[in-house]
């Protein structure tokens, strides 16, 4: 399944993976209506992860919900694109797919009944999930009284911890040093994963906040979907920007294929952006820590951990009204001689509070399906850039890179333009390349044929610029 290919404008709803009639047909199978959304994503990316959610409403055909929806309560419900080309099963490229949570009857004077419907994806397992944990205290390479405690390669424990809720996992902050947690706590594995935001890249530990769990299901390899994945909110690939265009890239990939290009005018951007205002400007990072203390040396080792305290990082801004200190915790765990919290570099989290303070706002835009192909409408964090907008004269440093970093997809058959929009929350990302900033003046003293790669994004120098190079082939 390519990417490039154009949205099915027709779905498909599944019950535990049985395909729902698209209309009434006299059976006992319920008939999903629309519109219906599903809201994922945060407003920012250092906030608490939360599951997708969807909000659908489904036709009671024969009553068999007519006293109570509470029996839908834990099936599985799926929402597809209508794919004509047989992909291995419907969980595949889907658009959601996840568990039903909540139901509400709605009574009809005549006819059948409704039921509204909310449901969601697996992180809410992850999230909810607090049982004792997969630490039992059986084994002598773990430490009696934790809950959450790896033992060995953290990848290859964390894809088993994962499987037994049905995901499979391909990735964990490797290099990372963890506190556990007390098993009296009872938290669930998606809080222990969140606290683990320090780990080691080039020989140095980072304190890392630009980061973004959620679960996967574009892929049609079985053995990777769903998937929990992270998203790293950065933009450290030397490219060159061409013409009035949206571009979207990913970590490590080669973004100059001609499917990752479409055109600025055909996404709506909010004609209205807003100024960041206090409760999203920050001045100082306070990063709360503990630590991880081993109190003997026997083949079952003994911790306890202590809580030592935070370190507070000033911002360097410019002067703005307001003040804000982000506090995060931190899951920081002693590590021989580099024990100390005051090995961590906050330098990478820092980067990405100053470029936020200095960026306006994009609140939303909105992608449609008659216009842009699919890869617009996964929800999934990604960077983009709105190259040539409209709005780029009257609303600086409007272009990018902004991470796509939640929102709300909404399928409508009655619509006019398109059945589907992505109406999606942008967030500035920020550049980690090396070498000269260009300033606002030698951007606009270029020529059209010139190439950008030193673009230092965390300026916002290309805002004047309406088009560079040569539009593709």
């Amino acid at each position: 399944m390519s990417t490039a290919n154009k949205l099915p404008e027709t779905c498909h709803v599944y019950l535990d993976l049985e395909q729902l009639p698209n209309s009434e047909d006299g059976g006992s199978m319920p008939v999903p209506l629309s519109p219906f959304t599903i809201e994922w994503g945060t407003t920012e990316p250092w906030a608490e992860t939360v599951p997708n959610v969807l909000k659908i409403t489904l036709i009671d055909q024969n009553g068999r919900y007519a006293r109570t929806g509470d029996t839908l309560l834990g099936h599985r419900i799926t929402v597809t694109p209508d794919w004509t080309n047989n992909l291995p099963g419907p969980v595949n490229f889907c658009m959601f797919d996840g568990f039903i949570t909540d139901t509400q009857i709605l009574t009809a004077e005549t006819g059948h009944n409704r039921i509204s419907v909310t449901a969601s994806d697996r992180l809410y397992i992850l999230r909810t999930d607090c049982r004792k944990g997969p630490n039992w205290n059986r084994d002598e390479n773990y430490a009696a009284g934790f809950q959450w405690w790896p033992s060995g390669t953290i990848v290859s424990q964390m894809a088993a911890w994962l499987a037994n809720d049905g995901i499979n996992s391909h990735w964990h902050p490797w290099r990372t040093y963890l506190a556990p947690i007390d098993a009296s706590e009872r938290a669930s594995l998606l809080s222990w994963i969140e606290s683990t935001k320090t780990r080691q890249i080039n020989g140095k530990y980072m304190f890392e906040i630009d980061r973004m769990l959620f679960i996967g299901y574009q892929s049609k390899d079985a053995a990777k979907v769903p998937s929990f994945e992270a998203f790293y909110l950065r933009w450290d690939i030397e490219t060159v920007l061409t013409g009035p265009r949206v571009r979207a890239g990913d970590d490590n990939t080669d973004i100059g294929l001609d499917w990752r290009y479409a055109d600025a005018g055909y996404i709506l951007v909010d004609p209205k952006p807003q100024l960041s205002g206090a409760n999203t400007y920050y001045t100082q990072l306070e990063l709360r820590y503990s630590h991880l203390k081993a109190t003997t040396s026997s083949p079952l080792r003994k911790y306890e951990v202590t809580h030592d305290g935070s370190l507070i990082k000033q911002i360097e801004t410019e002067k703005r009204n307001g003040e804000t200190c982000l506090s995060i915790e931190a899951n920081w765990a002693d590590s021989g001689e580099d024990g100390s919290i005051g090995v961590v570099d906050t330098t990478r989290a820092e980067a990405v509070l100053k470029t936020q303070n200095r960026r306006t706002l994009l609140p939303e835009v909105t992608f449609r399906s008659d216009r842009l192909n699919q890869m617009w409408f996964y929800c999934r964090p990604r960077i983009a850039m709105i190259i040539g907008s409209r709005f780029e004269r009257t609303t600086p440093s409007t272009h990018g890179p902004w991470a796509i970093i939640g929102g709300t997809l909404t399928y409508d058959a009655t619509g006019r333009k398109g059945h589907w929009t992505h109406k999606v929350r942008l967030f500035p990302a920020v550049d980690a390349s090396s070498g000269g900033a260009l300033t606002c003046a030698d951007m606009k003293a270029l020529k059209s044929a010139a190439t950008f790669n030193e673009a230092n994004w965390k300026l916002g120098a290309l805002r004047y610029v309406t088009k560079t190079g040569d539009e593709p082939a």
